[in-house]
């Protein structure tokens, strides 16, 4: 069961820092206002940040309250795109990053709850 938390996290972990590195490291479009690139550069360091925490509790899984913190995030964040559906019409990655956040969150969180029982914490 553990190795099935730990698979997710470090998945998780990839993506969240590929995004927060690749965002960091865009060139500076001039376009846009300088706030909104400092705001995006900003949420990028967020994303690479939360990245890490999920490499932590992989590791540290006896961390709950981290770990549901980022599952709560990860859920509300797929509940959100999901609604932001309505805007625009979905393509198969925006639909499979979305089921990534919905399907897998709430799974992982009672198979990491039934391991915190197993294990006496």
């Amino acid at each position: 069961m553990l190795i099935i938390i730990r698979f997710f996290l470090v998945l998780y972990a990839l993506i969240a820092i590929g995004t927060g590195a690749l965002a960091i490291s865009e060139q500076y479009n001039p376009s846009i206002a300088p706030f909104t690139d400092n705001s995006h550069r900003f949420i990028a360091a967020i994303w690479a940040s939360t990245g890490l925490a999920f490499l932590y509790v992989a590791w540290q899984p006896s961390e709950v309250a981290l770990f549901r913190f980022l599952m709560i995030a990860l859920f509300i964040g797929g509940v959100v795109r999901a609604v932001a559906l309505v805007h625009y019409p979905p393509n198969t990655a925006i639909i499979a990053v979305i089921l990534l956040e919905l399907i897998p969150t709430p799974i992982l969180w009672w198979m990491h709850a039934n391991w915190l029982v197993d294990k006496g914490i």
